[in-house]
Protein backbone atom coordinates (compact mmCIF):
# COMPACT_ATOMS: atom_id res chain seq x y z
CA UNK A 1 0.00 0.00 0.00
CA UNK A 2 1.62 3.30 -1.29
CA UNK A 3 1.68 6.33 0.99
CA UNK A 4 -1.05 8.17 -1.07
CA UNK A 5 -3.29 5.37 -0.66
CA UNK A 6 -2.44 4.66 3.01
CA UNK A 7 -4.00 8.37 3.94
CA UNK A 8 -6.63 7.77 2.13
CA UNK A 9 -7.57 4.49 3.93
CA UNK A 10 -7.08 6.23 7.00
CA UNK A 11 -9.00 9.45 6.23
CA UNK A 12 -12.23 7.14 4.95
CA UNK A 13 -11.91 5.09 8.80
CA UNK A 14 -11.97 8.67 10.46
CA UNK A 15 -15.25 9.60 9.20
CA UNK A 16 -16.13 6.01 9.22
CA UNK A 17 -19.61 6.78 11.48
CA UNK A 18 -20.61 10.18 10.11
CA UNK A 19 -20.49 8.82 6.53
CA UNK A 20 -21.98 5.84 7.59
CA UNK A 21 -25.09 7.62 9.41
CA UNK A 22 -25.67 9.42 6.03
CA UNK A 23 -26.28 6.30 4.54
CA UNK A 24 -28.47 4.76 6.85
CA UNK A 25 -30.48 8.06 7.05
CA UNK A 26 -30.95 8.05 3.00
CA UNK A 27 -31.61 4.43 3.08
CA UNK A 28 -34.87 5.23 6.13
CA UNK A 29 -37.90 5.96 4.45
CA UNK A 30 -39.57 7.19 7.77
CA UNK A 31 -37.47 10.24 8.29
CA UNK A 32 -39.12 13.60 8.51
CA UNK A 33 -43.06 11.49 8.19
CA UNK A 34 -45.86 10.96 10.69
CA UNK A 35 -44.85 7.36 11.18
CA UNK A 36 -41.57 8.25 12.04
CA UNK A 37 -41.82 7.60 16.13
CA UNK A 38 -45.78 6.53 16.20
CA UNK A 39 -48.44 4.82 14.43
CA UNK A 40 -51.76 4.67 16.30
CA UNK A 41 -54.40 2.23 14.60
CA UNK A 42 -56.70 1.50 17.31
CA UNK A 43 -56.52 3.56 20.70
CA UNK A 44 -58.29 0.11 22.13
CA UNK A 45 -55.69 -2.25 21.39
CA UNK A 46 -52.29 -2.18 22.76
CA UNK A 47 -48.76 -0.21 21.64
CA UNK A 48 -45.25 -2.24 20.81
CA UNK A 49 -42.28 -0.75 21.45
CA UNK A 50 -39.64 -0.91 18.17
CA UNK A 51 -35.85 0.44 19.94
CA UNK A 52 -34.55 3.00 17.69
CA UNK A 53 -31.56 1.71 16.42
CA UNK A 54 -28.44 3.85 14.70
CA UNK A 55 -29.09 2.05 11.01
CA UNK A 56 -32.54 2.12 11.28
CA UNK A 57 -33.06 -1.67 10.61
CA UNK A 58 -36.01 -0.72 13.05
CA UNK A 59 -37.77 0.17 10.17
CA UNK A 60 -38.65 -3.21 8.95
CA UNK A 61 -40.60 -3.59 12.35
CA UNK A 62 -41.72 -0.18 11.13
CA UNK A 63 -42.99 -2.06 8.05
CA UNK A 64 -44.68 -5.19 9.38
CA UNK A 65 -46.58 -3.13 11.89
CA UNK A 66 -48.28 -0.93 9.84
CA UNK A 67 -48.70 -4.23 7.16
CA UNK A 68 -51.01 -5.83 10.25
CA UNK A 69 -51.87 -2.97 11.48
CA UNK A 70 -50.11 -2.91 15.20
CA UNK A 71 -49.52 0.14 17.04
CA UNK A 72 -45.83 1.02 17.76
CA UNK A 73 -43.65 4.14 19.17
CA UNK A 74 -40.35 4.58 18.00
CA UNK A 75 -38.16 4.92 21.61
CA UNK A 76 -34.53 5.71 21.52
CA UNK A 77 -32.85 3.97 24.31
CA UNK A 78 -29.47 6.17 24.35
CA UNK A 79 -30.58 9.09 26.57
CA UNK A 80 -29.63 9.01 30.08
CA UNK A 81 -33.24 8.86 31.09
CA UNK A 82 -34.07 5.99 29.14
CA UNK A 83 -35.24 3.73 31.98
CA UNK A 84 -38.19 6.98 32.50
CA UNK A 85 -39.05 6.73 28.79
CA UNK A 86 -39.26 2.83 28.74
CA UNK A 87 -41.53 3.51 31.80
CA UNK A 88 -43.63 6.24 30.51
CA UNK A 89 -44.27 4.56 27.17
CA UNK A 90 -47.18 2.49 27.70
CA UNK A 91 -45.24 -0.69 26.31
CA UNK A 92 -44.79 -4.04 27.50
CA UNK A 93 -43.88 -5.43 24.65
CA UNK A 94 -40.23 -4.19 22.67
CA UNK A 95 -38.80 -5.21 19.27
CA UNK A 96 -35.14 -5.28 18.85
CA UNK A 97 -32.90 -4.85 15.56
CA UNK A 98 -29.47 -3.97 16.68
CA UNK A 99 -26.73 -2.82 14.68
CA UNK A 100 -23.24 -3.62 16.15
CA UNK A 101 -20.26 -3.25 14.12
CA UNK A 102 -17.97 -1.89 17.15
CA UNK A 103 -17.37 -3.33 20.68
CA UNK A 104 -19.06 -0.70 22.69
CA UNK A 105 -22.25 -1.01 21.02
CA UNK A 106 -22.26 -4.80 21.74
CA UNK A 107 -21.92 -3.64 25.67
CA UNK A 108 -24.76 -1.14 25.05
CA UNK A 109 -27.35 -3.42 24.34
CA UNK A 110 -26.13 -6.31 26.39
CA UNK A 111 -26.59 -3.80 29.89
CA UNK A 112 -29.56 -2.19 28.43
CA UNK A 113 -31.38 -5.56 27.17
CA UNK A 114 -30.85 -6.96 30.45
CA UNK A 115 -32.23 -4.29 32.56
CA UNK A 116 -35.32 -3.71 30.49
CA UNK A 117 -35.75 -7.78 30.38
CA UNK A 118 -34.88 -8.84 33.93
CA UNK A 119 -35.25 -5.38 35.98
CA UNK A 120 -38.02 -3.94 34.28
CA UNK A 121 -39.93 -7.56 33.48
CA UNK A 122 -40.76 -6.25 29.60
CA UNK A 123 -40.98 -9.39 27.37
CA UNK A 124 -38.61 -8.44 24.79
CA UNK A 125 -38.31 -9.85 20.97
CA UNK A 126 -36.55 -11.66 20.04
CA UNK A 127 -35.20 -13.01 23.55
CA UNK A 128 -32.70 -11.52 25.46
CA UNK A 129 -30.54 -14.79 25.81
CA UNK A 130 -30.73 -14.73 22.12
CA UNK A 131 -29.89 -10.91 22.10
CA UNK A 132 -26.79 -11.75 24.15
CA UNK A 133 -25.47 -14.00 21.70
CA UNK A 134 -25.80 -12.09 18.52
CA UNK A 135 -22.85 -10.57 17.23
CA UNK A 136 -20.22 -12.00 20.30
CA UNK A 137 -18.52 -15.18 18.89
CA UNK A 138 -16.35 -15.23 22.17
CA UNK A 139 -20.18 -16.24 23.75
CA UNK A 140 -21.64 -18.24 21.28
CA UNK A 141 -18.47 -20.60 20.95
CA UNK A 142 -19.03 -20.97 25.30
CA UNK A 143 -22.60 -21.43 24.76
CA UNK A 144 -22.59 -23.92 22.28
CA UNK A 145 -20.14 -26.13 24.16
CA UNK A 146 -22.02 -26.03 27.41
CA UNK A 147 -24.85 -27.82 25.29
CA UNK A 148 -22.52 -30.08 23.21
CA UNK A 149 -23.52 -29.31 20.39
CA UNK A 150 -21.20 -29.51 17.12
CA UNK A 151 -19.37 -26.42 15.64
CA UNK A 152 -15.80 -25.92 14.21
CA UNK A 153 -13.21 -26.53 16.86
CA UNK A 154 -12.51 -23.00 18.55
CA UNK A 155 -9.55 -21.45 20.83
CA UNK A 156 -10.53 -18.28 22.87
CA UNK A 157 -7.43 -16.72 24.54
CA UNK A 158 -7.32 -13.41 26.39
CA UNK A 159 -3.33 -14.57 27.71
CA UNK A 160 -0.63 -13.53 25.18
CA UNK A 161 1.40 -16.40 26.18
CA UNK A 162 -1.19 -19.05 25.76
CA UNK A 163 -1.90 -17.46 22.60
CA UNK A 164 1.78 -17.59 21.22
CA UNK A 165 2.01 -20.76 21.99
CA UNK A 166 -1.02 -22.21 20.26
CA UNK A 167 0.12 -20.78 17.65
CA UNK A 168 3.66 -22.36 17.81
CA UNK A 169 1.93 -25.95 18.07
CA UNK A 170 -0.81 -25.67 15.73
CA UNK A 171 -1.26 -26.82 11.87
CA UNK A 172 -1.87 -24.42 9.61
CA UNK A 173 -3.85 -23.06 7.67
CA UNK A 174 -6.71 -21.48 10.89
CA UNK A 175 -9.00 -19.26 11.09
CA UNK A 176 -8.72 -16.04 12.77
CA UNK A 177 -11.82 -14.23 14.32
CA UNK A 178 -13.00 -10.85 16.11
CA UNK A 179 -15.84 -11.26 18.38
CA UNK A 180 -17.96 -8.70 16.20
CA UNK A 181 -17.70 -8.29 12.36
CA UNK A 182 -20.64 -9.25 10.20
CA UNK A 183 -19.76 -10.34 6.16
CA UNK A 184 -16.38 -11.42 6.99
CA UNK A 185 -15.27 -8.09 8.13
CA UNK A 186 -12.97 -9.40 11.02
CA UNK A 187 -12.26 -12.82 9.60
CA UNK A 188 -8.80 -13.52 8.58
CA UNK A 189 -7.39 -17.05 7.26
CA UNK A 190 -4.09 -17.35 8.70
CA UNK A 191 -1.71 -19.58 7.03
CA UNK A 192 1.63 -19.69 8.70
CA UNK A 193 3.00 -19.24 11.85
CA UNK A 194 4.74 -15.99 11.10
CA UNK A 195 1.11 -14.51 10.20
CA UNK A 196 -0.50 -16.05 13.26
CA UNK A 197 2.49 -14.54 15.78
CA UNK A 198 2.09 -11.23 14.25
CA UNK A 199 -2.03 -11.42 14.59
CA UNK A 200 -1.56 -11.84 17.83
CA UNK A 201 1.18 -9.79 19.27
CA UNK A 202 -0.95 -7.00 17.21
CA UNK A 203 -4.44 -7.79 19.09
CA UNK A 204 -2.67 -8.02 22.59
CA UNK A 205 -0.88 -4.39 21.69
CA UNK A 206 -2.90 -1.30 19.88
CA UNK A 207 -5.71 -3.98 18.49
CA UNK A 208 -6.99 -5.56 15.59
CA UNK A 209 -8.82 -3.18 13.15
CA UNK A 210 -11.67 -4.25 11.31
CA UNK A 211 -11.82 -3.88 7.72
CA UNK A 212 -14.58 -1.21 6.44
CA UNK A 213 -14.65 -0.14 9.64
CA UNK A 214 -13.96 3.37 11.83
CA UNK A 215 -10.04 3.73 12.95
CA UNK A 216 -11.09 3.15 16.56
CA UNK A 217 -13.49 0.00 16.15
CA UNK A 218 -10.35 -1.88 17.79
CA UNK A 219 -10.88 -5.61 19.02
CA UNK A 220 -8.04 -5.75 21.80
CA UNK A 221 -6.74 -8.35 24.31
CA UNK A 222 -8.36 -11.18 23.24
CA UNK A 223 -7.71 -13.49 20.15
CA UNK A 224 -10.15 -16.04 18.53
CA UNK A 225 -8.93 -19.04 16.42
CA UNK A 226 -10.69 -21.48 14.50
CA UNK A 227 -10.07 -25.13 12.83
CA UNK A 228 -10.54 -24.23 9.02
CA UNK A 229 -13.29 -26.45 7.08
CA UNK A 230 -11.88 -26.94 3.62
CA UNK A 231 -14.53 -26.70 0.95
CA UNK A 232 -17.70 -26.54 3.24
CA UNK A 233 -21.14 -25.57 2.01
CA UNK A 234 -22.71 -23.16 4.40
CA UNK A 235 -26.95 -23.43 4.69
CA UNK A 236 -28.25 -20.52 6.87
CA UNK A 237 -31.93 -22.12 8.67
CA UNK A 238 -34.07 -19.37 9.61
CA UNK A 239 -36.89 -20.34 11.94
CA UNK A 240 -39.95 -17.78 12.84
CA UNK A 241 -42.85 -19.12 14.58
CA UNK A 242 -43.71 -21.92 12.90
CA UNK A 243 -41.96 -21.39 9.56
CA UNK A 244 -38.42 -22.82 8.37
CA UNK A 245 -37.00 -21.09 5.58
CA UNK A 246 -33.59 -22.20 4.49
CA UNK A 247 -30.83 -20.59 1.91
CA UNK A 248 -27.22 -21.79 0.44
CA UNK A 249 -24.61 -19.14 0.96
CA UNK A 250 -22.13 -20.15 -1.81
CA UNK A 251 -18.43 -19.24 -1.25
CA UNK A 252 -16.58 -16.32 -3.17
CA UNK A 253 -13.11 -16.60 -3.01
CA UNK A 254 -12.44 -17.43 0.50
CA UNK A 255 -15.85 -16.77 2.19
CA UNK A 256 -19.70 -17.41 2.63
CA UNK A 257 -20.42 -14.94 4.72
CA UNK A 258 -20.40 -11.07 2.60
CA UNK A 259 -20.36 -12.77 -0.53
CA UNK A 260 -23.95 -11.65 -1.23
CA UNK A 261 -24.23 -14.88 -3.77
CA UNK A 262 -27.00 -16.64 -1.62
CA UNK A 263 -30.43 -18.58 -3.27
CA UNK A 264 -33.36 -20.72 -1.86
CA UNK A 265 -32.29 -24.29 -1.73
CA UNK A 266 -33.60 -27.80 -0.01
CA UNK A 267 -32.50 -28.82 3.37
CA UNK A 268 -32.48 -31.91 4.26
CA UNK A 269 -34.40 -33.43 7.21
CA UNK A 270 -31.49 -33.72 9.77
CA UNK A 271 -31.09 -29.76 8.81
CA UNK A 272 -34.29 -29.36 9.62
CA UNK A 273 -34.64 -30.86 12.89
CA UNK A 274 -31.13 -29.72 14.32
CA UNK A 275 -33.07 -26.45 13.46
CA UNK A 276 -36.08 -27.04 15.72
CA UNK A 277 -34.43 -29.03 18.60
CA UNK A 278 -31.83 -25.86 18.84
CA UNK A 279 -34.43 -23.19 18.47
CA UNK A 280 -36.42 -24.89 20.92
CA UNK A 281 -33.83 -24.29 23.72
CA UNK A 282 -34.89 -20.79 23.27
CA UNK A 283 -37.66 -19.45 24.72
CA UNK A 284 -39.29 -17.56 21.68
CA UNK A 285 -38.99 -19.50 18.57
CA UNK A 286 -37.22 -16.65 16.61
CA UNK A 287 -33.50 -18.14 15.07
CA UNK A 288 -31.13 -17.88 11.82
CA UNK A 289 -28.63 -20.84 12.39
CA UNK A 290 -25.85 -20.82 10.17
CA UNK A 291 -23.84 -24.40 9.46
CA UNK A 292 -21.11 -25.77 7.60
CA UNK A 293 -21.49 -29.29 6.15
CA UNK A 294 -18.23 -30.89 6.17
CA UNK A 295 -17.18 -32.97 3.24
CA UNK A 296 -18.06 -35.82 5.43
CA UNK A 297 -21.30 -34.91 5.48
CA UNK A 298 -21.47 -33.73 8.96
CA UNK A 299 -22.99 -30.44 9.73
CA UNK A 300 -21.32 -27.70 12.56
CA UNK A 301 -22.60 -24.66 13.66
CA UNK A 302 -20.81 -21.60 12.87
CA UNK A 303 -22.67 -18.66 14.21
CA UNK A 304 -26.53 -18.26 15.62
CA UNK A 305 -28.44 -15.10 14.88
CA UNK A 306 -31.34 -13.07 16.57
CA UNK A 307 -31.66 -11.05 13.56
CA UNK A 308 -30.28 -11.37 9.98
CA UNK A 309 -30.58 -9.88 6.16
CA UNK A 310 -32.28 -11.10 3.04
CA UNK A 311 -33.81 -11.51 0.20
CA UNK A 312 -36.50 -8.10 -0.47
CA UNK A 313 -37.62 -9.33 -3.96
CA UNK A 314 -39.20 -12.58 -4.58
CA UNK A 315 -37.29 -14.59 -6.78
CA UNK A 316 -38.51 -17.51 -9.11
CA UNK A 317 -37.36 -20.79 -7.67
CA UNK A 318 -39.04 -23.91 -6.75
CA UNK A 319 -37.54 -23.77 -3.34
CA UNK A 320 -38.69 -20.30 -2.42
CA UNK A 321 -41.39 -21.26 0.70
CA UNK A 322 -41.50 -22.40 3.65
CA UNK A 323 -41.19 -25.65 5.56
CA UNK A 324 -43.72 -26.58 8.68
CA UNK A 325 -44.02 -29.35 10.60
CA UNK A 326 -46.86 -31.58 10.82
CA UNK A 327 -47.25 -33.31 14.20
CA UNK A 328 -50.10 -35.66 13.31
CA UNK A 329 -48.17 -37.54 10.65
CA UNK A 330 -44.33 -36.51 11.95
CA UNK A 331 -43.05 -34.97 9.34
CA UNK A 332 -41.96 -31.89 7.11
CA UNK A 333 -44.62 -29.88 4.30
CA UNK A 334 -43.45 -27.67 1.79
CA UNK A 335 -45.38 -24.40 1.24
CA UNK A 336 -44.21 -22.64 -1.55
CA UNK A 337 -44.06 -18.85 -1.68
CA UNK A 338 -42.47 -16.11 -0.39
CA UNK A 339 -42.23 -15.79 3.71
CA UNK A 340 -39.31 -13.20 3.75
CA UNK A 341 -41.37 -9.95 3.73
CA UNK A 342 -39.72 -7.33 5.50
CA UNK A 343 -36.76 -9.53 6.21
CA UNK A 344 -39.51 -11.74 8.13
CA UNK A 345 -40.42 -9.14 10.15
CA UNK A 346 -44.16 -9.85 9.37
CA UNK A 347 -43.89 -13.53 10.35
CA UNK A 348 -42.15 -12.25 13.56
CA UNK A 349 -45.30 -9.81 14.00
CA UNK A 350 -47.38 -12.92 13.19
CA UNK A 351 -46.30 -15.04 15.94
CA UNK A 352 -46.62 -11.88 18.58
CA UNK A 353 -49.93 -11.03 17.44
CA UNK A 354 -51.04 -14.56 18.11
CA UNK A 355 -48.95 -15.16 21.30
CA UNK A 356 -48.60 -11.99 23.75
CA UNK A 357 -51.20 -9.40 22.46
Amino acid sequence: MNIRTSIRTNIKKFIYDSYMEKQWRDRNPYIGTHEEFEKIFDTNKPVIGILYDIAYEHQYYQNACIDLKINYKVIDIRPSNWIAKIKDSGCDIFLVWPTIYKPIQKQFWDERLQILNHELKKKIYPTFDLLWLYESKRKTRDWLLVHNLPHPKTDVFFNKTEALSFIENTNFPIVYKTDQGATASGVIIIRSKTQGLRIVKKAFSKGINLKNRGLYDRHQGYVIFQKYIPNAKEWRMVRVGDSYICRLKHKVGDFHSGSGNVDWAKPSIELLNKTKEISNMFDVPNINIDYFETEQGDYLINEIHSVWGGPKKKKTSEFEGRYLWNEKESNWVFEKGFYYTNRTANLKLEWIKDNWL
